[in-house]
C-alpha cells in the first residue's frame, strides 16, 4: 500500500533545507526574477513582434497549472502544515517555504509576461522586418487570439485551479477530513482525481506554449522581440529550480514495504512517484524546451548579425 498521505514530523524528515540549501535557493528565486527581466524591457522598447501570443498565453498556464499541482500535492502537505502550526520558525520556518516561493516568484514572473505584452502589444510589423522581407507577402494582420482573449482565458483558468488547489492544501489536516473515515475517503478520492488532471494538463501545456513560438521564429526567420538573453537565461534557472524541487521532493516519499509487488501495486507506485515529481519533470522539459528556442534564435541572430562574412548557418 502506498502511503501518500503519512504524517511526519517537521524534523522527520526535515520539511527544511540546510543553511547553505537555503542560501542557494534564496539566490535562485532573485536570478529567476532575473531572468524575465530582460524579456519584459525588451517589449517595451521593441513591441513584441515575433513573439507569439499563444507562447505567452501557454507559458503562463504552464506557470499556473505548476503551481497549482505543487499546492495540491500532499508531498508539500507537511511543510505548508509545520509553517501554518508555528512549529517551523526563523531560518527554518523560511527555508520550508522556498519550497513554494520559488515556485509563486515563477508564476507571477510569467503572469507579469502577459501583462508586459498586453500593454506594449505591436499591431504592425516593423519596418526592419517589411526591408528584409521575413514578412509574408500577405502582411501582418490582427491576431485572432486578441488581448482581451488571452486575459479571460489566463483569469478563468486562475480562478478554476488555484483555489481548489489552495483549498485542498488548506484542508489536509483539517479535523473534518481526518476525523470521519468516509469524509478521509472522498478527500483523497477527490485529490487523487485532481491531481492526475494537473499532470496531464501540465504535460500538454509544457510542450504546446513552444511549439507556436518555434513556428513564429522559424517563418519569420529572426527572433524579433523575444530576448535571447531572457531565454538563455531562463534554461538555466528552470532545470536549477527542478533539481532543487526534486530535493525537496525525494524527502517526503513514503512507500510502505511488502514483499511482493503485483501490477497493479506497481502502477499504483508508478503513478504517485510520478506525481511527487511530476513538477520537477515539467521544469526538466520547459527548461529544455528554452533550450532549444535559444538555439534557434542564436542561429538567426549570427545569421543577421554576421550575414556571409563569416558563413550563414541554415536549416536542413
Amino acid at each position: 500500500m502506498i502511503d501518500s498521505f503519512a504524517s511526519p514530523t517537521c524534523d522527520t524528515p526535515p520539511q527544511y533545507q540546510p543553511v547553505v540549501r537555503t542560501v542557494l535557493e534564496t539566490i535562485l528565486w532573485i536570478a529567476i526574477i532575473a531572468a524575465y527581466i530582460p524579456q519584459y524591457l525588451r517589449i517595451r522598447r521593441s513591441g513584441t513582434t515575433g513573439i507569439s501570443p499563444y507562447y505567452v498565453l501557454n507559458h503562463s498556464l504552464f506557470s499556473t497549472t505548476t503551481l497549482a499541482l505543487r499546492c495540491s500535492h500532499s508531498i508539500f502537505y507537511p511543510a505548508f502544515n509545520c509553517l501554518v502550526s508555528g512549529e517551523l520558525q526563523g531560518w527554518k520556518g523560511y527555508s520550508a517555504f522556498l519550497g513554494f516561493l520559488a515556485v509563486i516568484v515563477q508564476w507571477l514572473c510569467a503572469v507579469m509576461l502577459v501583462v508586459v505584452f498586453i500593454c506594449h502589444r505591436t499591431t504592425e510589423p516593423s519596418s526592419d522586418l517589411i526591408e528584409a522581407r521575413w514578412l509574408p507577402d500577405r502582411g501582418l494582420h490582427p491576431h485572432k487570439l486578441t488581448s482581451r482573449k488571452m486575459v479571460i482565458v489566463l483569469s478563468s483558468y486562475v480562478g478554476a485551479t488555484l483555489p481548489l488547489s489552495l483549498a485542498l492544501l488548506c484542508f489536509s489536516a483539517h479535523p473534518y477530513f481526518q476525523q470521519e473515515q468516509p469524509r478521509r475517503a472522498f478527500y483523497v478520492v477527490f485529490w487523487s482525481v485532481w491531481v492526475a488532471l494537473l499532470c496531464a494538463a501540465d504535460a500538454f501545456l509544457v510542450v504546446f506554449q513552444f511549439i507556436k513560438q518555434m513556428k513564429t521564429v522559424g517563418r519569420l526567420r529572426t527572433g524579433g522581440s523575444l530576448s535571447i538573453v531572457s531565454v538563455g537565461m531562463q534554461t538555466v534557472v528552470l532545470l536549477l529550480l527542478s533539481i532543487a524541487q526534486f530535493y525537496r521532493s525525494r524527502k517526503s516519499i513514503i512507500l510502505r514495504k511488502e514483499p511482493h509487488m503485483g501490477f497493479g501495486r506497481f502502477v499504483r507506485v508508478f503513478v504517485f512517484v510520478y506525481g511527487c515529481f511530476s513538477v520537477d519533470i515539467m521544469y526538466i522539459v520547459a527548461g529544455l524546451g528554452y533550450l532549444v528556442l535559444f538555439q534557434l534564435c542564436l542561429l538567426f541572430g549570427w545569421n543577421d548579425m554576421f550575414g556571409d562574412r563569416f558563413g550563414r548557418i541554415q536549416l536542413i
